[in-house]
């Protein structure tokens, strides 16, 4: 649908002059300015064990046009980068279904068997107000597992009376240019939100000048439509469609369609006292990958023109869930509910064949290898037990069955049952918080359970489920406490979040010649340490450190996929409507390793990842209540490294890094820009 405006650089540039000459029309806003023209490096201190992020304000390293890649800011974050975009996020060295992703109520999954599009891949976080991380096990209002944690992206709930419009620009190097343009309506009865996303740029290059496999052109378009027929009665139409298109580094064919089409309702009775919600949706996903149509390769449309692989894979996720909020008397807050997800996952397949066979896709049908269903209830209640100091405790019962098929002989004419699971899965957790304005510390202390089955990749990709319908392996159970000490002062502030994990069953997948996945006991401890200390009413200081140390104990070995050691450092200074910014990270070397075994999205390297450090500078400029632009250059140095949490390079590419013992670059130098106005 959008392709042809990424294809068009000047459409960028067009529709940028576009929008910013609806400045003068003197649009009615009746809030303030949703963006910060002050670069964000590290976030402020947290409150509690929830991180909540702007997706809007500036932020270095400049974020890929993803959703994953936004979440790094956040200490203890990594992402397995695969080129461009598409990046899994990985949080405490935990990811897949370990880490959920809500999107304003929907969850979804990507279609790829080794992930090239990850849920993150299909987000485009400008279109979304803010991002919201809840740290472990720590809640049940918000789908199965969560062991590491969930995501939520969300939209605001703000009303505007009469239109308003935002538009934000960004352009760096390697021909990078991104694209937001917003526009809203609201009256009494009704209200309407419509978001544009366009997203661009050319492989770029390593630390050491050598070119790496990761373009890409990304557009998204989305409508929300409100109506309010009464004070307590409130009604949403909800429409997303994407498209995108990538080159990668890290295997042997690129992603040549990103698809998404999302339509959902929201409807919520009551007020503040109790609402009854109701949300429901369905998503399409619709993913091909192929090795001729971003890269050369051999005997592809030449030669003898038969090594042609094109993998048309997608998914149609439907879901519901409904809550009930409500206060009982003045000292509990109660949250009940149900959800439901069905997922139904197919495949087409041409493998080896000549590009004119694999070109004719389309025609082929589309075969059923994987469907499964996940019913859960939850109570979560956050009782007041003084003035300071609350329990929050909730319990989740879920039961999950799936079903596996093959599309045999990848012929995309038969689909061959394999087997089936079906558990019935309990989580729960209970937390203090003590959070009083008036003292200096404050913190909570929580412990929580999840049980989570094997998801779609451990099923089939690692073979958890075998013909003869044979299943070999069983849930996952992680046992975990956190501690969390917020400290708060005149000009200090800083956020301690410390886990201690057991996980029973922990599903380690082993990366060999038929892939598989098998379960270890695992221990688990680490943390993040956030502060910032204000030098005076213009300069601050502002730094963090993350750790997680992990065991394999029934291998005695370390946990395959564990990020090393992290520090951040950097210094904001404010004056007037300038503000400036410089920021230095150091990651250790990572020699604790298990070579060949990690999680769905990776695996360890035969050899330590080594050290590195980078230098980051910014600057923003406020030119009015309205408007701003920010500048920032980032990896100063031009540093040549690699990440520990990543994917390895192909050794297929022609013309780019084939060294498949190493992991995939990280951009140079990097120079940017962005500009944003409100009207």
């Amino acid at each position: 649908m959008f392709k042809f405006l990424a294809k068009k650089s000047r459409f960028f540039w067009v529709s940028t002059v576009f929008f910013y000459s609806f400045s003068s029309l003197g649009f009615s806003n009746d809030e303030d300015v949703l963006v910060d023209p002050v670069v964000l490096t590290i976030p402020k201190p947290s409150v509690g064990i929830e991180t909540l992020l702007s997706t809007r304000d500036p932020i270095q390293p400049i974020p890929a046009n993803d959703g994953a890649s936004l979440l790094q800011v956040i200490p203890g974050f990594s992402v397995v980068r695969k080129g461009g975009i598409g990046g899994d996020a990985v949080f405490r060295g935990l990811a897949g279904s370990r880490l959920n992703f809500i999107l304003d109520g929907m969850e979804f999954l990507g279609g790829c068997g080794l992930r090239l599009d990850p849920p993150t891949a299909y987000i485009f976080p400008e279109t979304y107000d803010s991002a919201k991380l809840i740290k472990g096990p720590q809640t049940v209002r918000y789908g199965n597992g969560n062991s590491a944690g969930v995501v939520l992206f969300d939209r605001s709930a703000k009303k505007v009376n009469g239109l308003r419009a935002e538009s934000a620009v960004t352009a760096g190097s390697w021909g990078r240019k991104d694209l937001l343009a917003v526009i809203e309506y609201g009256s009494g009865l009704m209200s309407f939100e419509g978001d544009f996303s366009h997203g661009e740029s050319d492989d770029y290059k390593d630390g050491n000048g050598d070119e790496v496999h990761s373009a890409y052109e990304r557009d998204s378009g989305s409508m929300v439509f409100g109506l309010q027929p009464a004070d307590d009665f409130n009604v949403e139409f909800d429409v997303i469609v994407s498209e995108a298109e990538s080159s990668n580094s890290d295997r042997n064919v690129d992603g040549s369609l990103f698809d998404r089409t999302s339509f959902g309702v929201l409807l919520e009775k009551g007020g503040d006292s109790s609402k009854l919600s109701l949300r429901a949706y369905t998503t399409a996903i619709d993913h091909i990958m192929d090795n001729f149509n971003r890269r050369t390769t051999t005997n592809c449309g030449s030669g003898t023109d038969n090594r042609c692989v094109l993998m048309n894979v997608a998914r149609q996720t439907d879901g519901m869930r409904i809550g009930l909020a409500l206060h009982v008397g003045e000292s509990a807050a109660v949250n009940i509910g149900a959800d439901a997800k069905q997922d139904r996952h197919t495949s087409r397949n041409f493998m080896n064949k000549s590009r004119a066979v694999a070109s004719a896709f389309d025609s082929a049908a589309r075969i059923k290898d994987f469907e499964s269903e996940m019913v859960g209830a939850f109570l979560e209640v956050d009782l007041t037990v003084s003035e300071n100091a609350h329990v929050i405790s909730g319990v989740r019962t879920d039961y999950w069955n799936s079903s596996r098929f093959q599309n045999v002989g990848n012929t995309n004419t038969q689909s061959l049952f394999l087997g089936d699971d079906d558990q019935s899965l309990v989580s729960g957790f209970m937390r203090l918080e003590i959070t009083d304005p008036n003292r200096i510390v404050n913190g909570y202390v929580g412990y929580g359970i999840s049980e989570r089955p094997m998801d779609y990749w451990e099923a089939t990709t690692f073979n958890g489920i075998t013909a003869g319908d044979v299943v070999n392996i069983q849930p996952e159970r992680n046992h975990q406490f956190d501690v969390g000490i917020n400290i708060s002062s005149e000009n200090f502030s800083s956020n301690v979040s410390l886990f201690f994990s057991d996980i029973d069953d922990y599903m380690l997948t082993v990366d060999a010649a038929t892939d598989s996945v098998t379960n270890v006991q695992v221990e688990r401890w680490g943390g993040e340490i956030d502060m910032r200390y204000d030098v005076s009413s213009y300069s601050s200081l502002f730094g963090s450190v993350s750790y997680v140390s992990a065991d394999n104990e029934t291998d005695n070995t370390p946990l395959a996929q564990t990020p090393p050691l992290e520090l951040q450092l950097g210094l904001d200074h404010s004056v007037n409507e300038w503000s400036f910014g410089f920021l230095a990270r150091y990651v250790d070397t990572q020699t604790r390793i298990d070579a060949g075994k990690g999680t769905v999205v990776g695996f360890d390297r035969a050899t330590a990842t080594p050290s590195f450090y980078t230098l980051a500078v910014n600057a923003g400029f406020e030119i009015n209540s309205q408007s701003y632009f920010s500048v920032g250059v980032d990896n100063l140095l031009d540093e040549d490294y690699f990440e520990h949490i990543n994917r390895t390079n192909s050794s297929a590419i022609t013309g780019f890094i084939t060294d498949n013992t190493i992991g995939v670059k990280e951009p140079g130098m990097t120079l940017w820009l962005k500009a944003g106005i409100e009207f």
